[in-house]
């Protein structure tokens, strides 16, 4: 049997790091071999109760690296993992020391805030994600998957002088946009592109399935307004400021499409804070909108599902969209921009400054559904095709279809 150790931020609610694990177990089930399942984080967490995985810490990630029995196949689960330091993630767990991070340019010029925070959470690599089989005592394989990195630049090459080398050591790399394609090429490494693993969703999760696992108020509100509603989001640090402005373009949406408005954070966890942002554009509301709280990640999945149009900042609220089909409104960040400018329906490959809200959102609304339908199934069959890829690297010929 291979023991499949998957590894990620799916330690703290976070709607986009959540569903990894989940799509990768189901996606490998497939392959009708037995597999041992086991998930990390930083730290031992259950969110099992929101939907998520429950995870063992490092110290026990680093022991099954090295035991030295059995065989051993590591998945860097998703997201942004190749640039990222121990700092940034100790950040997002700890409030205390987020106070520090916010002042990192400033400190890193006079201590080295990367070897800190991995002596904090007893890190074993350099870089929490960055490392090769070679670097664990009984590991057959490492698998970078549906990785993210629009903010990789030579900067951070030539800081980590080891990346390129390891990276491109690794036996298996994808990534989910042609920007990180070309930010990694131009630091010397090819990568495979994929779209995200997370679109899978709807073929796991259909719509029926959802149903049965949303809270009551969802169920309700979703059977009520048949799909003439607007999910929206944002998180916090990309927004802050701008929130009556942003409450003016959702008041034309309401007051000129006759579209119903529907709030809920995504991200939840520090660093994100998409419900502190809600709550200062709801001040700025005229038009009357329904609030829910994201009580787990299926109540965040059935509302896209069955919306009129997902809107926001984060990258899985629109690939949840896409999943199923449903027409989106990227706003502006950059690794979301990146993901819509390579998977994006003509017209819609791209994500819009705050002011275009309600223009863009005409846009989207008008594109036909079935060329929703076309990249749908576009992605999926493209994300099965990483699959195969990665199950050729863990089962080697044991693979069938």
């Amino acid at each position: 049997m291979e023991n499949v150790l998957i590894i990620g931020a799916f330690d703290r609610y976070n709607y986009g790091d959540l569903l990894f694990p989940l799509i990768i177990e189901k996606q490998l089930k497939t392959y009708g071999q037995e597999f041992n399942f086991r998930f990390f984080g930083l730290v031992e967490s259950d969110l099992s109760m929101v939907g998520g995985k429950p995870t063992e810490d490092l110290s026990a990630f680093y022991a099954a690296c090295n035991a030295p029995s059995g065989r051993n196949h590591i998945i860097v689960a998703g997201g942004e993992a190749l640039g990222v330091t121990w700092h940034s993630l100790f950040a997002a767990l700890n409030p205390t020391y987020q106070k520090i991070h916010r002042y990192r340019y400033r400190l890193s010029k006079l201590i080295d805030l990367n070897a800190m925070a991995k002596r904090f959470l007893n890190g074993a690599t350099a870089l929490p994600f960055v490392f090769t089989k070679k670097d664990f005592g009984n590991v057959q394989s490492v698998v970078l998957n549906s990785l993210g990195g629009s903010g990789l630049n030579k900067e951070i090459f030539e800081k980590y002088a080891f990346m390129q080398e390891k990276i491109s050591r690794v036996d298996y790399l994808a990534v989910r946009d042609r920007l990180t394609v070309g930010n990694l090429s131009e630091n010397g490494v090819s990568a495979e592109l994929f779209p995200d693993s997370a679109v899978l969703m709807s073929r796991f999760y259909p719509s029926s399935y959802l149903q049965k696992k949303v809270t009551p108020a969802v169920c309700d509100y979703v059977e009520a307004e048949k799909g003439d509603y607007l999910f929206f989001q944002i998180n916090r640090k990309n927004t802050q400021g701008l929130e009556a402005n942003i409450a003016e373009q959702l008041d034309k949406i309401a007051q000129h499409t006759d579209t119903k408005l529907c709030l809920c954070p995504i991200g939840k966890a520090l660093d994100h804070d998409d419900h502190v942002a809600l709550a200062e554009v709801r001040k700025h509301l005229k038009s009357a909108h329904t609030y829910f709280d994201a009580d787990n990640i299926w109540d965040i999945m059935y509302l896209i599902a069955n919306a009129r149009c997902y809107v926001g900042t984060s990258l899985h609220g629109a690939i949840t969209a896409m999943s199923y089909a449903v027409p989106y409104v990227g706003l502006k960040v950059e690794k979301l921009n990146a993901y819509l400018s390579t998977w994006g329906v003509e017209g819609n490959t791209f994500a819009v400054d705050f002011d275009r809200l309600f223009e863009q959102f005409k846009v989207a609304t008008a594109i036909d559904k079935e060329r929703y339908s076309q990249k749908q199934e576009e992605q999926i069959g493209q994300i099965k095709k990483a699959f195969d890829q990665m199950a050729r690297v863990i089962l080697g010929s044991q693979v069938r279809r």
